[in-house]
């Protein structure tokens, strides 16, 4: 019997799911029952209230990204290797336990919602393990352990020997190319071959182009180093693997304490969500009662609009044992029964309610018998429906128990009717139960206005529009006014007259009187209503004219803070414009110092040339330009935008260099920084300089990444100037360039923002 469905209490459920962020807590509040244990009740409003204090004074309590990893606990507990993904998901989950742990421990330490918090178990030393290993995208690192770091490395460089080789191979053999372009296929380099020159190749086939007339050839030569390249990747896979499956049954140790930690936190974003419901609804708390009488102040029914909907007070008080709610028809009586009954249901359940104050007695059980198609606006019920509900409360009531009634007995003969709902309430009475019941029968409101244990009470009713108000008032009595709705309906007057001339003959003088104390109190009430208005109206006027000069008072401080504003704006434009001419002035004096750094170059080497490293020169017949790294006899090692080819000295042009300690750069410009710069060739310590200067003003550029090129060599060079790097405060990192940048000849920088 306590299926509060009739009270729409599965309405308010759905407006509470929109407040949870995770998904399992809005499953818990779908289904949650009322629990009639008072140390249950107490609980969570006492925890509603303590969530609603925490958002009152400012405190966002975010549950945002939480989601429950049984799934992936699972896995890991049946030791089943977990992917990055998912061990990068706990990691986050684990984040989300410590932050909220962390938060609620700055409340206050007597709050009883910390219990909840302070049962979070944390191991961090897995998770920080995993956020040390595992990239946010769910990869392993390229540097997770000292064995992967080293495979990198060696696939690192198979790899740039390879495009070497490429390029060389390509220089050599470009006529027989289909397309100047190193192809990937099954992991290995290969070559676009003509099928004309196909046999001048040894090596291996990889099919043929779309068009038939090329072939993808693994020269002979390409062979060993394709084979080092896959055997690294697979080290590269196995080592993976590895440390997947480490760091999943490090998981597995912990699953239970995070399985624990997740339904704390669901938990949690059940009680926010009530706590935000009531925030956004100015909603409270009940005060909570060992007696059964409750007390309701200016309570709204919470599924009406709150622009349209009528506050009422209502309460029940010694001697009183029941509530007898008289009216005409669709004038609020249901809906003064519904508030009533399920603003008590909420507070079971820790839900706050709509009221300015509230009184909530702790039945041990609540009774409700409203028909099925019940809704605000339309009230259908059966007399079977009634006769079996009221059997099953009668049966299990007591005196700790709340009876609420829709329509007493309704849908058979009015006289049989009226007399066994007297009899009802004779057993409801005897039953010491609490009970709300509504009624349009004229015998009820007599038997109730004659007990003194009942409160006869109404909702409004204008005469003048012949329309409800929706007020209700206690120790009064309503009249169905069903004759004067009618009137509103049916064309025929005479026939409304008739209707009142066999109303009259029926009466009794005490109906009579029963009907003219009705009317007196609507006249009464009506006026307390239009008086209740002009106050309102009144108060309306003061708040708007309060209101008004609030604004102007902000506006006032707007523009007073505009004008400070807009002078500040125009100060800092002013200073910005004298740094840009002085910037000017000085980028016309060095290019000034530039024009006679470029007179002063040594001019171009005769015939007999005498090649040194460091030299820049250009390949025959190739336009590329180059910098010597390295003589050997009578061949040379060429860097070629971070890619080494060896050629023979007999095909080197030399070409101008540039003065002493200044750097070689593209003609790429980001403002009036380059985006590149080349120090390949320079000694280290001149080679330092230059790169610190260039990414001095880089920085102050405002840029967020350039490329240094410094060629491969021995290795000196890279290893001095990203030692330089690590002690630059504004520089974020450092790697090495992608292949087609030139991979470890060149170092990529990020600056900070």
């Amino acid at each position: 019997m306590n299926d509060f469905k009739n009270l729409n209490l599965d309405a308010i459920r759905n407006q509470l799911k929109d407040f949870a962020a995770i998904d399992e807590a809005k499953a818990f509040i779908e289904e949650e029952t009322v629990d009639f244990n008072p140390l249950v009740i107490r609980k969570k409003s006492k925890e509603t209230a303590e969530a609603m204090k925490i958002l009152h004074d400012g405190n966002n309590v975010s549950f945002d990204g939480i989601i429950d990893l049984s799934d992936i606990f699972g896995k890991a507990e049946k030791q089943i290797m977990l992917t990055g993904t998912e061990l990068k998901n706990t990691a986050v989950f684990h984040n989300h336990c410590s932050r909220l742990r962390k938060q609620f421990q700055s409340f206050d330490e007597n709050l009883s919602i910390r219990d909840y918090s302070d049962g979070i178990q944390l191991v961090p030393a897995v998770f920080e393990e995993i956020d040390d290993l595992i990239e946010v995208s769910g990869e392993v690192k390229e540097d997770a352990t000292p064995t992967l770091k080293q495979i990198n490395r060696d696939l690192q460089k198979v790899e740039n020997d390879l495009y070497s080789k490429a390029y060389q191979f390509m220089d050599r053999h470009g006529v027989s190319l289909q397309e100047r372009s190193i192809i990937v296929r099954n992991d290995r380099l290969t070559f676009l071959i003509k099928s004309n020159d196909k046999n001048k190749f040894k090596g291996y086939t990889y099919g043929t182009s779309s068009s038939g007339l090329a072939y993808y050839i693994e020269p002979e030569s390409f062979i060993d180093l394709n084979n080092r390249k896959i055997s690294l990747m697979q080290d590269k896979e196995d080592e993976i693997a590895r440390i997947l499956v480490s760091l999943s049954y490090k998981v597995a140790a912990v699953s239970e304490e995070y399985r624990s930690n997740f339904d704390s936190l669901m938990r949690l974003c059940v009680i926010f969500a009530k706590a935000r419901y009531g925030q956004m609804h100015n909603a409270i708390i009940p005060e909570l009662s060992d007696e059964r009488y409750f007390d309701f102040k200016d309570l709204c029914h919470p599924l009406i609009d709150e622009h349209k909907v009528i506050s009422n007070s209502y309460r029940i008080y010694e001697p009183y044992r029941g509530i007898v709610i008289s009216g005409s028809n669709t004038g609020g009586k249901t809906v003064s029964l519904k508030a009533i009954g399920l603003s008590i249901v909420m507070t079971y359940l820790g839900i706050p309610i709509i009221a300015s104050e509230a009184l909530v007695p702790l039945y041990n059980s609540i009774f409700v018998d409203i028909d099925d198609n019940q809704s605000i606006e339309n009230s259908l019920s059966t007399f079977s429906a009634h006769i079996t509900n009221i059997n099953r409360i009668l049966n299990k009531a007591d005196d700790a128990s709340l009876i609420l009634i829709d329509e007493l007995i309704s849908g058979t003969d009015p006289k049989q009717a009226q007399a066994i709902s007297l009899s009802i309430l004779d057993k409801i009475k005897e039953l010491g139960s609490i009970f709300v019941i509504t009624t349009h029968f004229d015998d009820i409101k007599k038997y109730s206005y004659e007990d003194e244990n009942i409160m006869l009470s109404s909702v409004g009713f204008n005469m003048d529009t012949l329309a409800p108000t929706y007020h209700y008032y206690e120790n009064s009595v309503g009249s169905s006014n069903a004759l004067e709705i009618a009137s509103r309906y049916i064309d025929d007057p005479a026939l409304i007259e008739r209707a009142y001339d066999y109303l009259k003959r029926n009466q009794t003088e005490q109906d009579k009187l029963l009907d003219e104390l009705s009317i007196r109190i609507d006249e009464t009430n009506q006026l307390k209503e239009e008086l209740s208005q002009l106050e309102d109206d009144l108060k309306h006027k003061n708040d708007e004219l309060e209101k008004k000069i609030n604004e102007f008072e902000k506006e006032k401080a707007a523009l007073k803070e505009k004008y400070m504003q807009d002078l500040r704006d125009y100060i800092d434009e002013v200073k910005e414009k004298a740094q840009d001419k002085l910037d000017s002035i000085k980028e016309k004096k060095m290019d000034v110092v530039q024009e006679i750094d470029e007179l002063v170059e040594e001019p171009l080497v005769e015939e007999s040339v005498v090649f040194q490293v460091g030299d820049n020169v250009r390949i025959s017949g190739n336009e590329q330009v180059g910098t010597i790294l390295a003589i050997n006899n009578e061949t040379a090692s060429i860097d070629i935008r971070g890619i080494t080819v060896k050629t023979n000295l007999n095909r080197l042009t030399l070409m101008p260099k540039m003065a002493k300690k200044k750097a070689k750069v593209e003609a790429r410009h980001y403002g009036r920084v380059p985006m590149e710069i080349n120090v390949v060739g320079e000694r280290v310590e001149d080679a330092l300089d230059i790169v610190e200067e260039y990414l001095d003003k880089a920085n102050a550029a405002k840029m967020s990444q350039v490329k240094v090129i410094h060629g491969i060599g021995t290795g000196a060079l890279r290893t001095a100037l990203r030692n330089r790097m690590k002690s630059l405060s504004y520089i974020k990192s450092f790697k090495d360039g992608d292949y087609h940048d030139g991979g470890s000849a060149v170092t990529m920088v990020e600056f900070k923002k």
